[in-house]
Protein backbone atom coordinates (compact mmCIF):
# COMPACT_ATOMS: atom_id res chain seq x y z
CA UNK A 1 0.00 0.00 0.00
CA UNK A 2 1.29 3.43 -0.95
CA UNK A 3 1.91 5.90 1.89
CA UNK A 4 -0.71 8.60 1.98
CA UNK A 5 -0.29 12.36 2.51
CA UNK A 6 -2.51 15.40 2.25
CA UNK A 7 -2.60 17.49 -0.88
CA UNK A 8 -1.19 20.96 0.03
CA UNK A 9 -4.01 22.57 -1.93
CA UNK A 10 -7.23 20.62 -1.23
CA UNK A 11 -6.10 18.63 1.85
CA UNK A 12 -7.48 15.35 0.46
CA UNK A 13 -5.41 12.19 0.93
CA UNK A 14 -3.31 11.18 -2.08
CA UNK A 15 -0.41 8.76 -2.70
CA UNK A 16 2.91 10.26 -1.56
CA UNK A 17 4.62 9.52 -4.92
CA UNK A 18 2.08 11.40 -7.04
CA UNK A 19 3.27 14.43 -9.01
CA UNK A 20 -0.22 15.95 -9.30
CA UNK A 21 -3.29 15.76 -7.10
CA UNK A 22 -5.94 13.53 -8.85
CA UNK A 23 -8.72 15.60 -7.30
CA UNK A 24 -7.71 19.24 -7.85
CA UNK A 25 -4.80 18.86 -10.28
CA UNK A 26 -2.37 20.72 -7.99
CA UNK A 27 1.34 20.33 -8.96
CA UNK A 28 2.53 18.55 -5.82
CA UNK A 29 6.03 17.79 -7.18
CA UNK A 30 6.79 21.46 -7.93
CA UNK A 31 5.44 22.50 -4.52
CA UNK A 32 7.75 20.01 -2.75
CA UNK A 33 10.76 21.23 -4.71
CA UNK A 34 10.01 24.85 -3.79
CA UNK A 35 9.62 23.98 -0.09
CA UNK A 36 12.90 22.04 -0.14
CA UNK A 37 14.73 24.99 -1.72
CA UNK A 38 13.31 27.37 0.92
CA UNK A 39 14.47 25.12 3.77
CA UNK A 40 17.97 24.84 2.29
CA UNK A 41 18.12 28.63 2.00
CA UNK A 42 17.04 29.04 5.64
CA UNK A 43 19.78 26.63 6.78
CA UNK A 44 22.41 28.68 4.95
CA UNK A 45 21.19 32.12 6.12
CA UNK A 46 20.18 31.31 9.69
CA UNK A 47 23.69 31.06 11.23
CA UNK A 48 24.67 34.43 9.74
CA UNK A 49 21.51 36.05 11.11
CA UNK A 50 22.06 34.54 14.56
CA UNK A 51 25.66 35.73 14.57
CA UNK A 52 24.52 39.26 13.72
CA UNK A 53 21.99 39.28 16.54
CA UNK A 54 24.55 38.03 19.05
CA UNK A 55 27.13 40.61 17.98
CA UNK A 56 24.70 43.44 18.68
CA UNK A 57 23.27 42.12 21.93
CA UNK A 58 26.41 40.79 23.58
CA UNK A 59 28.17 43.27 25.87
CA UNK A 60 31.61 42.56 24.43
CA UNK A 61 31.17 40.94 21.01
CA UNK A 62 29.88 43.99 19.19
CA UNK A 63 31.33 45.51 16.03
CA UNK A 64 33.62 48.42 16.85
CA UNK A 65 32.87 51.80 15.33
CA UNK A 66 35.98 52.45 13.28
CA UNK A 67 37.08 55.90 12.16
CA UNK A 68 38.65 57.09 8.92
CA UNK A 69 41.64 58.67 10.66
CA UNK A 70 45.14 57.57 9.70
CA UNK A 71 47.65 56.01 12.10
CA UNK A 72 49.78 59.15 12.01
CA UNK A 73 46.84 61.37 12.93
CA UNK A 74 45.79 59.04 15.76
CA UNK A 75 49.31 59.22 17.16
CA UNK A 76 49.37 63.01 16.73
CA UNK A 77 46.07 63.45 18.60
CA UNK A 78 47.47 61.49 21.52
CA UNK A 79 50.87 63.19 21.64
CA UNK A 80 49.57 66.72 21.18
CA UNK A 81 47.47 66.42 24.35
CA UNK A 82 49.57 64.00 26.41
CA UNK A 83 52.88 65.79 25.79
CA UNK A 84 51.41 69.13 24.75
CA UNK A 85 49.96 69.69 28.23
CA UNK A 86 53.44 69.57 29.75
CA UNK A 87 55.07 71.59 26.96
CA UNK A 88 52.47 74.36 27.18
CA UNK A 89 52.62 74.31 30.98
CA UNK A 90 56.43 74.62 31.08
CA UNK A 91 56.40 77.39 28.45
CA UNK A 92 53.71 79.39 30.23
CA UNK A 93 55.35 78.90 33.62
CA UNK A 94 58.68 80.10 32.25
CA UNK A 95 57.12 83.22 30.74
CA UNK A 96 55.07 83.92 33.86
CA UNK A 97 58.07 83.48 36.17
CA UNK A 98 59.90 86.18 34.25
CA UNK A 99 57.01 88.61 34.63
CA UNK A 100 55.78 87.65 38.11
CA UNK A 101 57.24 84.56 39.86
CA UNK A 102 54.49 84.56 42.51
CA UNK A 103 51.53 84.62 40.11
CA UNK A 104 51.51 80.86 39.46
CA UNK A 105 51.09 80.14 43.16
CA UNK A 106 47.70 81.85 43.14
CA UNK A 107 44.40 80.33 42.07
CA UNK A 108 44.11 82.97 39.36
CA UNK A 109 47.54 82.09 38.03
CA UNK A 110 46.75 78.37 37.97
CA UNK A 111 43.42 79.06 36.29
CA UNK A 112 44.93 81.24 33.57
CA UNK A 113 47.55 78.60 32.76
CA UNK A 114 44.88 75.88 32.50
CA UNK A 115 42.57 78.03 30.39
CA UNK A 116 45.29 79.05 27.94
CA UNK A 117 46.56 75.46 27.64
CA UNK A 118 43.17 73.93 26.87
CA UNK A 119 42.17 76.64 24.41
CA UNK A 120 45.52 76.08 22.66
CA UNK A 121 45.07 72.31 22.59
CA UNK A 122 41.55 72.61 21.17
CA UNK A 123 42.81 75.00 18.48
CA UNK A 124 45.56 72.54 17.53
CA UNK A 125 43.07 69.65 17.36
CA UNK A 126 40.69 71.65 15.16
CA UNK A 127 43.50 72.60 12.79
CA UNK A 128 44.56 68.96 12.52
CA UNK A 129 40.97 67.84 11.99
CA UNK A 130 39.92 70.48 9.47
CA UNK A 131 39.61 67.89 6.68
CA UNK A 132 37.94 65.25 8.87
CA UNK A 133 35.46 67.21 10.99
CA UNK A 134 32.49 66.17 8.85
CA UNK A 135 33.33 62.48 9.21
CA UNK A 136 34.34 62.67 12.87
CA UNK A 137 31.22 64.48 14.03
CA UNK A 138 28.67 63.11 11.57
CA UNK A 139 26.49 61.69 14.35
CA UNK A 140 26.09 64.92 16.31
CA UNK A 141 22.86 65.59 14.43
CA UNK A 142 21.33 62.32 15.65
CA UNK A 143 19.25 62.16 18.82
CA UNK A 144 20.68 58.74 19.77
CA UNK A 145 24.12 60.29 20.18
CA UNK A 146 22.84 62.45 23.03
CA UNK A 147 20.61 59.73 24.45
CA UNK A 148 23.45 57.20 24.66
CA UNK A 149 26.08 59.81 25.55
CA UNK A 150 24.13 61.24 28.47
CA UNK A 151 23.28 57.70 29.62
CA UNK A 152 26.96 56.69 29.64
CA UNK A 153 27.84 59.92 31.43
CA UNK A 154 25.24 59.28 34.13
CA UNK A 155 26.47 55.70 34.46
CA UNK A 156 30.00 56.98 35.08
CA UNK A 157 28.69 59.29 37.81
CA UNK A 158 26.62 56.51 39.36
CA UNK A 159 29.49 53.99 39.50
CA UNK A 160 32.14 56.46 40.67
CA UNK A 161 29.74 57.75 43.35
CA UNK A 162 29.14 54.17 44.45
CA UNK A 163 32.90 53.64 44.64
CA UNK A 164 33.29 56.83 46.69
CA UNK A 165 30.57 55.62 49.05
CA UNK A 166 32.32 52.27 49.52
CA UNK A 167 35.75 53.79 50.25
CA UNK A 168 34.16 56.20 52.73
CA UNK A 169 34.01 53.23 55.12
CA UNK A 170 37.79 52.85 55.07
CA UNK A 171 39.57 53.74 58.32
CA UNK A 172 41.59 56.46 56.55
CA UNK A 173 40.07 59.85 55.76
CA UNK A 174 39.53 59.84 51.97
CA UNK A 175 39.22 63.24 50.29
CA UNK A 176 39.31 64.52 46.72
CA UNK A 177 42.64 64.02 44.99
CA UNK A 178 44.97 66.92 44.14
CA UNK A 179 43.69 67.21 40.57
CA UNK A 180 40.05 67.51 41.63
CA UNK A 181 40.83 69.86 44.53
CA UNK A 182 42.78 72.16 42.22
CA UNK A 183 39.91 72.30 39.73
CA UNK A 184 37.38 72.94 42.51
CA UNK A 185 39.40 75.95 43.69
CA UNK A 186 39.42 77.34 40.14
CA UNK A 187 35.67 76.76 39.76
CA UNK A 188 35.07 78.78 42.91
CA UNK A 189 36.78 81.83 41.38
CA UNK A 190 35.94 81.38 37.68
CA UNK A 191 32.68 79.36 37.44
CA UNK A 192 31.68 80.36 33.89
CA UNK A 193 35.12 79.86 32.35
CA UNK A 194 35.42 76.58 34.26
CA UNK A 195 32.20 75.32 32.68
CA UNK A 196 33.55 76.16 29.22
CA UNK A 197 37.08 74.84 29.75
CA UNK A 198 36.69 71.91 32.17
CA UNK A 199 33.12 71.05 31.17
CA UNK A 200 33.38 71.28 27.38
CA UNK A 201 36.87 71.85 25.98
CA UNK A 202 38.73 69.53 28.36
CA UNK A 203 36.54 66.46 27.66
CA UNK A 204 36.77 66.97 23.89
CA UNK A 205 40.58 67.25 24.04
CA UNK A 206 40.84 64.14 26.21
CA UNK A 207 38.49 62.11 24.00
CA UNK A 208 40.53 62.99 20.93
CA UNK A 209 43.76 62.10 22.71
CA UNK A 210 42.87 58.93 24.58
CA UNK A 211 39.98 57.45 22.61
CA UNK A 212 40.32 58.60 18.98
CA UNK A 213 44.09 58.72 19.39
CA UNK A 214 45.62 56.17 21.76
CA UNK A 215 42.76 53.63 21.87
CA UNK A 216 42.25 53.53 18.10
CA UNK A 217 45.99 53.19 17.62
CA UNK A 218 46.36 50.21 19.98
CA UNK A 219 43.06 48.64 18.90
CA UNK A 220 44.58 48.01 15.47
CA UNK A 221 46.72 45.34 17.18
CA UNK A 222 44.69 44.25 20.21
CA UNK A 223 41.31 45.43 21.39
CA UNK A 224 41.76 44.05 24.91
CA UNK A 225 45.19 45.65 25.28
CA UNK A 226 43.72 48.95 24.09
CA UNK A 227 41.07 48.88 26.83
CA UNK A 228 43.58 48.06 29.56
CA UNK A 229 46.27 50.55 28.52
CA UNK A 230 43.95 53.48 27.80
CA UNK A 231 42.00 53.03 31.05
CA UNK A 232 45.24 52.93 33.06
CA UNK A 233 46.71 55.92 31.24
CA UNK A 234 43.50 57.90 31.71
CA UNK A 235 43.59 57.16 35.42
CA UNK A 236 47.28 58.04 35.78
CA UNK A 237 46.99 61.44 34.05
CA UNK A 238 44.74 62.45 36.95
CA UNK A 239 47.24 61.12 39.50
CA UNK A 240 49.57 63.52 41.34
CA UNK A 241 53.02 61.89 41.28
CA UNK A 242 54.40 64.61 43.55
CA UNK A 243 52.42 62.97 46.34
CA UNK A 244 54.96 60.12 46.64
CA UNK A 245 56.90 62.22 49.16
CA UNK A 246 53.88 62.43 51.46
CA UNK A 247 52.59 59.02 52.61
CA UNK A 248 49.09 60.19 53.59
CA UNK A 249 48.67 62.23 50.40
CA UNK A 250 49.99 59.34 48.29
CA UNK A 251 47.53 56.91 49.91
CA UNK A 252 44.70 59.31 49.16
CA UNK A 253 45.76 59.47 45.49
CA UNK A 254 45.95 55.66 45.30
CA UNK A 255 42.44 55.27 46.72
CA UNK A 256 41.02 57.81 44.25
CA UNK A 257 42.81 56.26 41.26
CA UNK A 258 40.34 53.36 40.56
CA UNK A 259 37.48 55.85 40.07
CA UNK A 260 39.39 57.54 37.23
CA UNK A 261 40.36 54.18 35.72
CA UNK A 262 36.70 53.10 35.82
CA UNK A 263 35.67 56.38 34.17
CA UNK A 264 38.28 55.87 31.47
CA UNK A 265 37.03 52.33 30.87
CA UNK A 266 33.43 53.45 30.41
CA UNK A 267 34.32 56.39 28.15
CA UNK A 268 36.43 53.99 26.08
CA UNK A 269 33.55 51.53 25.81
CA UNK A 270 31.22 54.35 24.70
CA UNK A 271 33.71 55.34 22.01
CA UNK A 272 34.36 51.78 20.86
CA UNK A 273 30.66 50.93 20.60
CA UNK A 274 29.10 54.21 19.46
CA UNK A 275 31.86 56.56 18.23
CA UNK A 276 33.71 59.75 19.19
CA UNK A 277 30.51 61.81 19.32
CA UNK A 278 28.94 59.63 22.01
CA UNK A 279 32.10 59.42 24.15
CA UNK A 280 32.45 63.23 23.95
CA UNK A 281 28.83 63.71 25.10
CA UNK A 282 29.35 61.15 27.90
CA UNK A 283 32.54 62.86 29.11
CA UNK A 284 30.97 66.32 28.88
CA UNK A 285 27.90 65.12 30.79
CA UNK A 286 30.07 63.72 33.58
CA UNK A 287 32.19 66.88 33.88
CA UNK A 288 29.30 69.35 33.65
CA UNK A 289 27.36 67.58 36.40
CA UNK A 290 30.49 67.47 38.59
CA UNK A 291 31.10 71.20 38.04
CA UNK A 292 27.43 72.03 38.67
CA UNK A 293 27.59 70.04 41.91
CA UNK A 294 30.68 71.98 43.02
CA UNK A 295 29.07 75.33 42.19
CA UNK A 296 25.90 74.32 44.04
CA UNK A 297 27.87 73.34 47.14
CA UNK A 298 29.77 76.63 47.03
CA UNK A 299 26.50 78.50 46.72
CA UNK A 300 25.06 76.72 49.78
CA UNK A 301 28.16 77.45 51.83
Amino acid sequence: MEEKEKCPNCNLLIDSDMDHCPYCGFDVKKYKEEQKALKEKEVIEKPAEEKSVISHKNFWNFKSVYNDVSVNLELTYFLIVFIGLDIFAVALQSITNIINPYFLNTVTGSAMVNFVIYFSLLSAILVLSVNNLGKLFSKFKKANTYLYGISYGLLVILLTSLYSYIVSFLPTNVTSNVNESSIDSIIAVFPILSIIVFGLIGPICEEFAYRLGLFSLIRRKSRLAAYIIVSLVFGLIHFDFNSVTDSSLFLNEIINLPAYILSGLLFTYAYDKEGIETSCVAHITNNLIAIASTIFQLFLS
